[in-house]
């Protein structure tokens, strides 16, 4: 009797067990979703929510920030409905675009981080959003980070009951901007910042790249350039045969390219050497760029040309992608920067710019609203910040050696500079990503080489990084296996060779 009561109750019991499992999950989702609902009561300032609804087990969560009756600053917040580990990172933008990395914003919250992002203040890729409209400017420049992440705080503390512990920052390109503009401009909103190949001096960036576009072309010819991509590639091959072994190792990548003196005149045509060579318009564009640009009156340096070894990597671009727009090479590329923003002039012409009086009007306009060039951050570091800023010096957008003359201006205007804030050089990498060397560092999916760890030790734990290991993997993923790996030593040491061991292996390099 009892043995067929279990029998032919088994089942039923089953079934019931699981209408409870179900039902409990059902009201669990209901809750989630409630209280991610509610999120739209919270009061912000200068900010309301839009939309708060959950997707899997993320509250998602898109804002809008108005600080000036002209802002459309867009936001997103997304949070983890259980597992939050106390921490709100916001990650950066790139160029002048508007797009949200969600990808980027999944993987953080997949983590347990709160995580945020913004568009800027804009929609579009160009540069359109400037047009007589100053605060969409200074929104892109400088406000729309801030309004996002004070507003992704509160609403972060509305959810969980409580304020984060910790706040973070990564962004590159335009994100380096971004990371030391708030270093710089609103150091109270993040604990630790992470800067790479940062386009902060970005006036004058701009004028690097104009000067690129005017030395390539004849004076006033807009359609014959004088170099090709075929010549840089050509010219960067010369470069790293002659300066790659400078460091002991022969590995395709220049450690330090301040060592590496190349004169392109060493590929100069000659009946002995009638094709894989350069003209002498060419020598003497190639020098006008490796010089940089200067002032008209004074010869001051505006903008430094890009080190040897930037002018071209394989498959990750180089000058070419900026000395004139890609989708109109006639024009240098970023011209509307000056033809509408700074002289808002729609018949701008390039060829007749003057060289000083002109520099002083587009700094005096656009610096107070995007540029990051103060080296005072005497604020950041009293509060507790922690700043790592990583260059690649085969970069071909920001030239690594104003990288450098910003960090060294931060080191002579705060005394124990290392103690809050560390650059990072990275050898051969190219912008933010890619190169012949190790320039892989920040892979959530390998933390024994990440930045972002080492930037949360260093806040959370008082471990400053002295080396973070860099790695090429052998098929460009973690799974592949690594192939090679080098330290990124703090500046201005560089990695050398101990001259015994595997070359492939940081364990073989010291940072001196």
């Amino acid at each position: 009797m009892y043995r067929a009561a279990v029998r032919t109750t088994a089942p039923y019991v089953l079934l019931v067990l699981a209408g409870l499992c179900l039902q409990n999950t059902s009201v669990a989702i209901a809750q989630d979703d409630k209280q991610c609902a509610m999120l739209a009561q919270t009061p912000l300032a200068n900010a309301r929510i839009e939309t708060a609804t959950v997707d899997g087990a993320i509250c998602k969560i898109r804002g809008l920030a108005t600080p000036t009756a002209r802002s459309n600053i867009h936001f997103e917040v997304w949070l983890p409905v259980s597992g939050w580990n106390g921490r709100i990172e916001m990650i950066g933008n790139g160029g002048y675009s508007p797009q949200i990395r969600f990808d980027q914003l999944a993987a953080l919250a997949q983590e347990g981080n709160a995580a945020v992002a913004t568009d800027t203040g804009h929609s579009g890729e160009g540069l359109d959003f400037g047009f007589d409209n100053s605060d969409a400017i200074a929104d892109w420049g400088h406000r729309a980070v801030h309004a996002s992440i004070v507003a992704g705080k509160a609403i972060t503390a509305a959810f969980y009951g409580h304020a984060p512990r910790y706040a973070y920052f990564a962004g590159c390109s335009t994100g380096g901007h971004q990371a030391l503009m708030e270093a710089q401009r609103y150091p109270t909103d993040f604990d630790g910042i992470l800067a790479g190949d940062p386009g902060n001096n970005r006036t004058n960036l701009n004028f690097g790249f104009l000067w690129q576009f005017l030395s390539n072309h004849p004076q006033g010819d807009n359609n014959h350039a004088i170099l090709t991509q075929g010549d840089l590639e050509l010219l960067h091959r010369a470069v790293v045969e002659k300066c790659d072994a400078l460091d002991g190792v022969r590995d395709g990548v220049i450690t330090d390219p301040r060592q590496c003196h190349f004169d392109p005149a060493q590929l100069r045509c000659s009946t002995t050497k009638p094709t894989q060579c350069l003209a002498d318009t060419q020598i003497a564009a190639l020098r006008k760029m490796y010089a940089g640009a200067h002032r008209r009156d004074t010869g001051e340096s505006i903008y430094p040309g890009w080190p040897v070894g930037s002018e071209w990597t394989r498959g990750a671009g180089g000058w070419q992608t900026y000395w004139a727009n890609p989708q109109q090479p006639d024009e240098p590329q970023r011209v509307d920067y000056f033809r509408r923003w700074a002289f808002n002039d729609p018949a701008w012409n390039w060829w007749t710019f003057d060289w000083a009086h002109g520099v002083d009007r587009a700094r005096a306009k656009l610096g107070p609203l995007v540029d990051a060039v103060d080296s005072d951050l005497s604020a950041f570091r009293g509060r507790g910040g922690k700043l790592i800023i990583y260059q690649g010096w085969a970069d071909p957008v920001v030239s690594a050696t104003d990288t450098i003359a910003y960090y060294d201006r931060v080191s002579r205007s705060n005394s124990s500079t290392g103690d809050f804030a560390r650059l990072f050089l990275v050898p051969g990498m190219a912008h933010c990503a890619g190169g012949p060397g190790a320039t892989s560092f920040n892979s959530s999916a390998d933390p024994d080489h990440s930045a972002t760890l080492a930037l949360r030790r260093w806040v959370e734990d008082g471990k400053a990084p002295d080396r973070i290991v860099a790695v090429r993997y052998k098929a460009g993923t973690p799974d592949s296996g690594i192939a090679m790996s080098r330290p990124l030593c703090v500046w201005p040491k560089l990695p050398v060779y101990t001259g015994s061991g595997d070359t492939n292996d940081a364990a073989n390099f010291v940072c001196r």
